[in-house]
């Protein structure tokens, strides 16, 4: 919905829905995860003029309510101004990989910079956006039968599984909420890690003390339990390569729990070297080249390289792969033994 308010400033829209991980979180807060780019007293002033609204059920619309699973939320707010991430979608096609699609799934190689779905700044080109203006057209669909299984960040890259049939997507789904799915990452660390494997088993719940609102950190006594198992694939003189399998489904959990046990991602402005530099990159939009020589990369060294799922459709368990992408390959490459 695009309308002028006082005239000037453009209105839009953006439908959120409640994932299982945000289940009675508070509505201002939940908003705050999804809406990075604007403060919380923002936000409280966007419940207070009426401008987030529940779709589904009669609620309370306080920045206390609880939102629940499953629940969706329209939020009406300022239309924004283009994000430099944009540029990575070329209106009109589809700019990412279909690795496997069949009359019930779609499994794509996401690039890093496209994010899934509408949220925050980034409204328009998304993957979800581009399935259903380019793909559901070519294949006799419906654009409302596209949709996602599960999500990835932004700047994280690889399989994302996503459904084209209404009947079977909720049981796809459901493997997923109920950690019936197996995802295994690769993710270039700093240091060198070192053991050959291992698990790291900590709580982790919303950080105290941060700028950033989505910011997740170890929480003893206080967190949801979390637990990522990890395996060294190639070493390097200062940095690591490393294949995790997430047996829980929390916040950031990967790179909440690298950064943890001293070997954060390389790229990661938020739980890398300094939050700074996120809140630096949400301000300007880029960071300058002193900031870039520090973290070495534009954007987080996370890829989802494999996913393993019961089909449905098919009857049978099926495997996704992506390689590693060309910009991490040649930063691998540029390191010391590479």
């Amino acid at each position: 919905m695009d309308a002028d308010a006082g005239g000037n400033n453009k209105l839009r829209e953006l439908a959120l829905e409640v994932l299982p991980g945000d289940h009675e979180m508070r509505l201002d807060l939940f908003l705050c995860d999804r809406l990075p780019w604007r403060s919380r007293n923002s936000i409280k002033k966007l419940i207070a003029e009426g401008m987030v609204n529940f779709k589904n059920r009669v609620a309370s619309r306080k920045p206390s309510a609880r939102v629940k699973s499953g629940d969706q939320i329209a939020v009406t707010i300022p239309l924004p101004k283009p994000h430099p991430v944009d540029s990575a979608f070329d209106e009109g096609k589809l700019d990412f990989e279909i690795i496997h699609e069949d009359r019930w799934i779609l499994a794509i190689n996401k690039p890093a910079g496209i994010p899934v779905h509408p949220a925050g700044r980034l409204l328009e080109r998304t993957v979800i956006t581009a399935l259903r203006e380019c793909y559901a057209p070519e294949h006799g669909l419906m654009p409302e039968e596209i949709k996602l299984c599960h999500r990835l960040d932004l700047e994280t890259s690889g399989v994302l599984l996503v459904s084209r049939d209404p009947i079977t997507m909720p049981t796809f789904s459901a493997q997923f909420e109920f950690r019936k799915v197996s995802k295994e990452y690769l993710a270039i660390v700093h240091g060198a890690v070192r053991k050959e494997r291992g698990e790291i088993d900590l709580p982790i719940g919303v950080a105290r003390n941060s700028k950033i609102h989505m910011k997740r950190a170890i929480r003893p006594g206080a967190g949801q339990p979390a637990r990522t198992s990890f395996v060294v694939e190639r070493r390097f003189r200062d940095f690591t390569l490393v294949r995790l399998r997430l047996h829980t489904g929390r916040h950031h959990q990967i790179r909440v729990h690298l950064s943890a046990i001293g070997h954060p991602i390389v790229g990661d402005k938020i739980y890398g070297l300094d939050e700074n530099f996120f809140l630096t990159y949400i301000r300007q939009g880029r960071l300058d080249d002193e900031a870039m020589k520090r973290i070495l990369l534009p954007r987080q060294a996370l890829h989802s390289c494999t996913l393993r799922i019961h089909h449905v459709g098919l009857k049978k368990e099926m495997t996704f792969d992506a390689p590693l992408p060309d910009d991490l390959e040649t930063f691998l490459k540029s390191c010391d033994g590479g």
